[in-house]
């Protein structure tokens, strides 16, 4: 999943508007009036998102195709100019929660309990994640 993606994904989720958004309107997002606070505040929360995930993913291992050989799961930082076609090198799994902790720490002010709806969503998607880890020990153990 990529830096637009998740974006994209949360703006879709604090604003149901008639227009679907397109990851490539993102930049120009940043301008809009509705969205540019929103766009601007995400890199932060997604790195607190992605904190609350990585006890979860950094004992998950992934095969690296040009070795052949499992690696564990690397941890990445968002940064302000974290390019919108940069691909968020974790489990897919994980990735999907990313949007829903922005819209559930973004939209509080806007509809806390749409907001809070979102946070229990992210906190149940964090469980599933607690027992994929356990089949990814597994998997290593018989490795």
């Amino acid at each position: 999943m990529t830096w637009g993606e998740i974006q994209k994904t949360a703006l879709e989720k604090m604003f149901a508007k008639d227009e679907k958004i397109r990851t490539r309107d993102i930049k120009s997002l940043k301008n809009d009036d509705d969205t540019a606070w929103y766009l601007s505040a995400m890199p932060a929360v997604a790195n607190e998102a992605i904190q609350r995930i990585k006890p979860y993913v950094m004992n998950m291992f992934k095969l690296n195709e040009e070795t052949g050989e499992y690696e564990k799961t690397k941890v990445p930082k968002i940064e302000d100019d974290t390019d919108i076609d940069d691909e968020i090198d974790l489990p897919e799994s994980a990735c999907v929660l990313i949007p829903l902790y922005i819209a559930s720490q973004l939209y509080k002010d806007d509809d806390i309990s749409q907001a809070t709806a979102y946070r229990n969503e992210f906190e149940i998607g964090l469980q599933d994640l607690y027992f994929e880890i356990e089949n990814q020990e597994n998997v290593r153990e018989v490795y």
